[in-house]
């Protein structure tokens, strides 16, 4: 199918859209231009002597490419803190001397023969909801968004959902749909990307189970036959611009320029329930509970038995935990906007048990 370019609107725009539509996000992906120029952050964090003050000490990971999902890519990855990643940032030839003794996953001759830069995208600079953190980057999402992951028990401890990407040109992000149902943008604060996304319903076209996604940028006819029939988005995204990609839309990216980006996943209304029903976050919270059986049977006496541990599977239990966490939440605090949506949460939850889901 013909290729469309991603839509770019202001925010008086989207807040239109969005009154009409609040499932718009769902519906197409988006670039809104017009808000994040008003952060705190926004010019300070394009200067990496200032990421490498604020940040530096860190630790973190970074990998060539950034992730793999498709079964012949190959992977190199370094253990690193942002200081030193910054500094191969600012000087890539020093790649051997910076990460000597430190690779993970394959070598520095593997890595060379990549032809791909590292990429730290696993920087986890905030791990609750009050972070003060998030006062930088204020407001992530435009009016009338209305993000309820302070709602959402364990959100930003199960998961990392706000990350700052530091990339020279050729990083690359493949083709991969994110966890847990939510919705994600990117903010481009230096730098240009190019951006290619797919809708839910064509994954079954750059999608094969076993083997992977596509690589949009040299599609396979052996192994996706029918990735023609897709429709692919695109987009160069530019700094003050932000990309919103829908809950399950496949997101594939490249750096164009070395580029500072902020990343944000998040769950509001329109896509709650498919973050209740998503095996992701209930997978990690049940492993969560079996390394760490006595904590959460104190917590969780009345809800949680011993036998439940053993024998539940980790996405059961980590649902079953969910449930009890919620129900118990409720029953002290059954009032206002997040006891409402703990509510709606737990109906969820409670709806996918009578399914019998697993």
């Amino acid at each position: 199918m013909k290729a469309r370019a991603i839509p770019v609107i202001d925010v008086a725009e989207f807040a239109r859209l969005y009154r009409e539509n609040p499932r718009v996000l769902h519906d197409s992906p988006w670039i809104i231009s017009g808000y994040i120029q008003d952060w705190p952050s926004y010019a300070a964090w394009q200067d990496l002597g200032v990421l490498r003050e604020r940040f530096g000490h860190i630790g973190a990971f970074a990998k060539a490419p950034n992730f793999v999902t498709h079964r012949s890519a190959s992977l190199v990855s370094v253990e690193t803190d942002f200081a030193r990643y910054l500094d191969y940032i600012e000087q890539p030839d020093r790649a051997r001397e910076l990460y000597e003794g430190r690779w993970l996953e394959g070598s520095y001759e593997a890595f060379a023969a990549q032809d791909l830069p590292l990429y730290c995208g696993t920087l986890r600079f905030v791990h609750r909801a009050d972070d003060p953190t998030f006062a930088e980057v204020f407001p992530l999402v435009p009016a009338p968004l209305q993000p309820v992951n302070h709602a959402l028990p364990y959100y930003y401890s199960l998961f990392n959902h706000l990350w700052l990407l530091v990339s020279l040109p050729g990083a690359l992000t493949p083709l991969h749909v994110d966890n847990n149902g939510t919705i994600a943008m990117i903010a481009q604060l230096r730098g240009r990307k190019r951006a290619t996304l797919y809708a839910p319903r064509d994954l079954a076209h750059v999608y094969q189970a076993g083997i992977g996604f596509m690589d949009p940028e040299a599609p396979d006819d052996t192994e996706f036959p029918t990735w023609r029939e897709a429709t692919p988005w695109h987009a160069e995204l530019l700094p003050g611009q932000v990309l919103y990609v829908g809950t399950e839309w496949a997101h594939h990216v490249r750096t164009l320029e070395t580029s500072v980006s902020v990343s944000f996943d998040f769950v509001d209304e329109s896509n709650l329930a498919d973050y209740a029903i998503s095996p992701d976050w209930a997978t990690v919270l049940g492993q969560r509970v079996k390394a760490r059986p006595d904590t959460f049977l104190q917590k969780l006496s009345s809800h949680l038995r011993s036998t439940d541990i053993a024998t539940l599977p980790p996405v059961e239990l980590g649902r079953k935990v969910m449930r009890a966490v919620l129900a118990s939440s409720l029953a002290t605090d059954g009032d206002g906007q997040l006891a409402a949506v703990r509510a709606s949460y737990l109906r969820h939850l409670d709806d996918l048990a009578m399914r019998g889901a697993a």
